[in-house]
């Protein structure tokens, strides 16, 4: 009826140390102590490492397609003359090639017709480069004239500044002038 446990009092079947506390870290550890230790333990490379490798590899990575693509822009009429050489069905995934130019290309009209508009947007731009050169040095020249006018303004103000606060100079006092004894109408 009622599965067998252990009874809550201690009797001749069961010690009382069965009954007693125990410290189940401390057993624990007591057994990790007895256990022998394996020499050849597989380490973990810590996350920090593994991160930095990660992060390497891809660095590699994309260098190597930077490496490649400057390769591929470099030689890119010898890259096409080998892919079709191995492979002359997937020609047509390759980008159309340009003629070679030539250094002393012919010159069409129309080139011709833009020089000459460049040539003459270019003199329009160093003329006005000369008047702006010349409205500069007017310029510098009225600064230079209303600097010295300032500074004879700033001597003005303070010369009159002196004579302003200067004390007055003593004069000798002047005798009263005597007024004639008025006549009195009694």
């Amino acid at each position: 009826m009622y599965p067998a446990s252990t009874p809550l009092v201690p009797d001749e079947r069961y010690h009382e140390r069965d009954f007693a506390p125990r410290d189940l870290d401390a057993e624990r550890d007591l057994q990790r102590m007895r256990r022998p230790v394996r020499q050849n333990a597989i380490k973990k490379p810590s996350g920090a490492s593994r991160m930095v490798r990660s992060v390497s590899r891809f660095v590699a990575a994309v260098l190597i397609g930077v490496a490649l693509t400057l390769a591929g822009q470099s030689y890119s009429d010898q890259l096409s003359d080998m892919i079709t050489a191995w492979a002359p069905s997937a020609a047509w995934l390759l980008p159309a090639q340009n003629p070679k130019k030539t250094a002393d290309g012919p010159t069409s009209p129309e080139l011709a017709q833009q020089i000459k508009l460049i040539a003459a947007d270019l003199a329009t731009v160093r003329r006005n480069i000369g008047q702006l050169a010349a409205n500069q040095d007017q310029f510098a020249a009225k600064q230079e004239q209303m600097n010295q006018n300032i500074a004879m303004l700033q001597q003005v103000e303070q010369d009159v500044r002196q004579q302003v606060l200067a004390p007055p100079a003593l004069k000798p006092p002047h005798p009263p002038a005597h007024n004639p004894p008025q006549s009195s109408a009694r």
